[in-house]
């Protein structure tokens, strides 16, 4: 295993976050070239990462075709060894669906594959009695959802962004006591946000970046702003914009992830603000699947938001954080990031820990 030696100290309004890299990866995702855009998350002591995508055989720079897998597979972090075990296959190959983790199990949502958009939802859930797991049906959405974000607030599921059917910018809601069906909230303001970052702070939902699509009429937008819905008003609204980089560039997180504690929202990974909206735009040029993955200059600094006195504190340059449609996890004090591209069609099969302390 590899080992790795960096120590940050981050002083945010009086609350203490201690980062120390890990000294070991984790064993790499089976897959050797890894996938974007999986499912991930815990069951409590299993990490578990099943389908996503990747260009297996011929590059995509050479016009290569991309594969999505339905394969799943759990590792135990207590393990003295982790390693990582095939499960049960998801129900179809999927990638770019939302993934939450809920007490009982990780409940996967929407996605694409090669042939459809989808919306199936199901929950990996493990067997109390042996080392199996198994796949529930949960309703499905009322609509395809891809390339969206989800979370978890007072025991219940929220989605939205991404490409949705109906072509809205709808809010869904799943109350995980009921599981009975999809309730539709009201849609958010603003353009459409595909690959954005959805995180809770135990109250409200925020909804960071994204971008949407050129039109024949006009070009991308790339949101590098955060808003805000509150479930108790039922209403949306704008929080902030996301930090600038360091020389005074926007962010738009666009392709990024997200987590919570209990006091921060912590981000990461995502794509560069002017490098990806020239590409959307039709402006990068013919060689722009062909440079190296530091050319792009995807996001590798994490973003830590108190919510409570609402300052940012950025940690820059960050190893292994430099990935877009990658998964970040926080489990029992860790930060997982979880596979991802490196540049653009090019997976990682990396899984980058480090300890995350707060006092």
């Amino acid at each position: 295993m590899k080992k790795l030696f960096l120590i940050l100290g981050i002083l945010i309004a009086q609350c203490t976050i201690n980062m120390a890299q890990v000294p070991t990866l984790l064993p790499d995702y089976p897959i050797t070239k890894g996938v974007s855009a999986p499912f991930a998350g815990f069951i409590r002591n299993w990490l578990i990462v099943g389908g996503g995508c990747n260009f297996p055989t011929i590059p995509a720079a050479e016009g290569g075709e991309k594969a999505y897998y339905n394969q799943c597979y759990a590792l135990d972090i207590h393990a003295a060894s982790p390693r990582w075990t095939r499960i049960s296959d998801l129900p179809c190959s999927v990638a770019y669906g939302c993934s939450v983790e809920t007490p009982q199990g990780l409940v996967c949502i929407g996605g694409m594959n090669a042939d459809s958009c989808l919306t199936s939802v199901f929950r990996i859930q493990k067997d109390p009695s042996s080392e199996s797991f198994r796949i529930h049906q949960l309703p499905s959405l009322p609509e395809t959802i891809d390339n969206a974000s989800a979370t978890m607030l007072n025991e219940c599921i929220y989605i939205t962004g991404g490409n949705q059917q109906l072509r809205q910018n709808a809010l869904y809601k799943l109350d995980l006591k009921t599981c009975d069906r999809w309730q539709k909230l009201p849609s958010f303001p603003g353009p459409q946000r595909v690959q954005p970052i959805l995180v809770n702070d135990g109250k409200k939902l925020y909804l960071i970046g994204g971008f949407q699509a050129p039109s024949d009429s006009s070009a991308s937008i790339l949101s590098h702003d955060i808003l805000c819905y509150t479930p108790q008003t039922d209403r949306w609204e704008y929080d902030s914009h996301i930090p600038y980089q360091g020389n005074k560039e926007k962010r738009c997180m666009a392709g990024g992830s997200g987590v919570q504690t209990d006091t921060h929202l912590i981000l990461t990974g995502g794509v560069n603000y002017h490098i990806f909206k020239n590409a959307l735009d039709g402006k990068a040029g013919k060689d722009y699947l062909t440079h190296a993955p530091s050319w792009y200059k995807f996001n590798n600094d994490i973003l830590f938001y108190d919510f409570t006195h609402k300052t940012w504190t950025i940690k820059t340059n960050i190893s292994g954080m430099a990935r877009a449609g990658g998964i970040l996890l926080h489990r029992e004090g860790y930060l997982y990031m979880i596979c991802g591209e490196i540049k653009p069609g090019i997976r990682t099969p990396k899984i980058t820990v480090y300890p995350l302390k707060e006092e």
